[in-house]
């Protein structure tokens, strides 16, 4: 059975993403406890390869980072409101009134030079397998313009890029909005795996 890896946001669990999990029931799934992006990074090269490497949040820019400095060794990727650039995703964090994102900024500043080294759009090329990016229309926390980044270095580079906007999501979905995520992960896991 070919295998999915599928991580967890920052500071949560793999049990916080079963929804995730129970959408990739077709694959071997495996599901790392990570503490951040690096070390989810370094935990997904040791399980490669993959047919599938999703998350949400952190955990889906751990997938997107994985299959960009990993060509050929991931068939696809499903990122759930996750960061693509986090240059990016600090900059918007810094300019937050909100007290918890304003952590988070501050957490990703102290990380220096690693942020730019575990930055998906750094490494994203030509080679980069096809990417289901799905995100809420409320989410406040990873803004629109991480999907302007990914469609863009799609339109440059040539590779597939899938957006999906659930409509009145925030950056973690309701029991509301499972059924949405499924069908487009079951429609995209469908056309490259059958």
């Amino acid at each position: 059975m070919p295998k999915a890896l599928v991580f967890h946001g920052y500071k949560s669990s793999p049990t916080n993403i079963q929804w995730l999990v129970d959408m990739l029931r077709k694959f071997d799934v495996v599901t790392p406890h990570i503490r951040d992006v690096e070390d989810g990074y370094e935990a997904g090269v040791r399980e490669l390869p993959v047919a599938v490497a999703a998350g949400h949040s952190m955990g889906g820019t751990v997938a997107l980072l994985l299959a960009a400095r990993n060509p050929g060794a991931v068939g696809c990727v499903i990122a759930i409101a996750a960061p693509v650039d986090r240059r990016l995703q600090l900059q918007y964090l810094l300019q937050s009134d909100k007290p918890q994102y304003r952590r988070i900024a501050n957490e990703l500043l102290a990380l220096g030079n690693k942020l730019e080294q575990t930055s998906p759009s750094r490494y994203i090329d030509g080679k980069m397998p096809p990417v289901l990016y799905i995100r809420g229309s409320r989410d406040d926390l990873v803004p629109r313009t991480h999907v302007d980044v990914l469609t863009s270095l799609s339109d440059k580079l040539n590779f597939t890029v899938e957006i999906v906007e659930i409509d009145g999501m925030g950056h973690t979905p309701g029991v509301e909005h499972l059924e949405k995520i499924s069908k487009a992960i079951s429609n995209f896991v469908n056309s490259i795996w059958g």
